[in-house]
């Protein structure tokens, strides 16, 4: 048998490689296009991954206003009341924090020293020995001064940090208050962007949905419980303030990296220069190995059974995020995931309608 395209007349099979040239052309321009809005939208993706969730739960709540208000207005009421509840029981808490970090780093910056380490120990014969060992092999005060310059210079990164925090939470509600707005026409696009039905389109959004709800609720009561075993640990060791060092616990749970230690790491340092050796190893293993922990465990369990999930699936939907995506990732990966299955189902739904051939 010949090449079918030989029996095609000169002119008309030479425009059907110009025509593949043109879709392969304009399928290179469109990958190339979608990379470089990649790479625009890449500074900024946490942001606006926390502002697509915030938008979906705050959905309900949009709509009462959309319905007495002008869009513009309705939108900006709605993102002041998520500002409030949100940022008025943090930013107070964040900037003593901050002021507290910094003082803490100069502190023991300032206490570093082979003189205030030995007045520490004194009451400990085994831990006094260890220190003159070390003493007498190193230059213990030369070491020490060291650590305490790369102690003083971490208050610039500090800084820094929380600049960055801020940065991101004003680009976070910005984008916030269109998502409100323009809902309706982002769900539009959307629409006709995807190539699915109306029906699918709709369950696709709905898995989204459903899966953005999981992960916020879910994040906040594995938030709630961290500050309650913490809150308890400070109680039990006889520490000042338990409920507000576990609501702070909470709240700086949801700081990437560092998270709880903000709360116990301080206090833990405090006992170790008071002279508290057992009471800051206890808090360091129950704040390291019991509350920052929780968060690896519970979470996924949670988000696991509310979105009826293996929860090994959501475990690497979620790490794999935050390792693909950083802090965004937290939303992003679940949502892939679910996507990703909803997509699957489509596929399956649809295959089943095709008939089979039985000839």
């Amino acid at each position: 048998m010949g090449n079918p395209s030989s029996d095609l007349p000169e002119h008309t099979a030479g425009a059907y490689s110009a025509k593949q040239v043109r879709d392969a052309a304009f399928l290179l321009l469109t990958g190339v296009g979608l990379y470089l809005c990649w790479l625009l939208v890449r500074p900024f993706l946490a942001a606006t991954a926390w502002a697509l969730a915030l938008a979906v739960v705050a959905r309900p709540l949009h709509r009462r206003f959309e319905c007495l208000l002008p869009p513009n207005l309705a939108a900006v009421i709605s993102m002041l009341v998520i500002a409030l509840i949100l940022l008025a029981p943090g930013a107070f808490l964040f900037q003593r924090l901050s002021d507290e970090a910094r003082s803490g780093l100069a502190m023991a910056a300032e206490n570093l020293n082979s003189a205030r380490l030995h007045e520490a120990v004194q009451r400990y014969p085994s831990l006094l020995k260890a220190l003159d060992w070390a003493q007498e092999r190193f230059d213990l005060d030369q070491e020490l001064k060291r650590a305490a310059g790369l102690l003083a210079g971490q208050a610039p990164a500090l800084l820094g940090g929380s600049i960055r925090l801020v940065t991101n939470t004003v680009i976070m509600f910005v984008t916030l208050f269109y998502f409100l707005r323009d809902s309706g026409r982002l769900l539009q696009f959307l629409r006709r962007l995807l190539p699915l039905s109306r029906s699918e389109t709709d369950e696709l959004l709905r898995r989204v949905s459903e899966t953005i709800h999981s992960i916020l609720y879910g994040n906040i009561a594995v938030k709630v419980v961290q500050g309650l075993l913490g809150g308890l640990m400070f109680w039990i060791l006889g520490l000042p303030a338990p409920v507000v060092c576990g609501t702070a616990m909470a709240l700086t749970a949801m700081i990437p990296i560092v998270g709880t230690a903000l709360i116990w790491g301080p206090a833990a340092i405090a006992l170790l220069i008071q002279g508290s050796w057992g009471k800051a190893v206890v808090l360091v293993i129950w704040g390291g190995l019991v509350v920052s922990l929780m968060d690896n465990f519970l979470y996924p369990i949670l988000v696991a059974g509310a979105l009826k999930f293996h929860t090994l699936g959501v475990l690497f939907s979620i790490l794999g995020g935050l390792l693909a995506f950083g802090i965004a990732g937290a939303i992003l990966g679940p949502v892939i995931l679910a996507s990703t299955v909803a997509l699957l189902e489509v596929w399956r739904l649809r295959d089943k309608d095709v008939p089979q051939d039985t000839g």
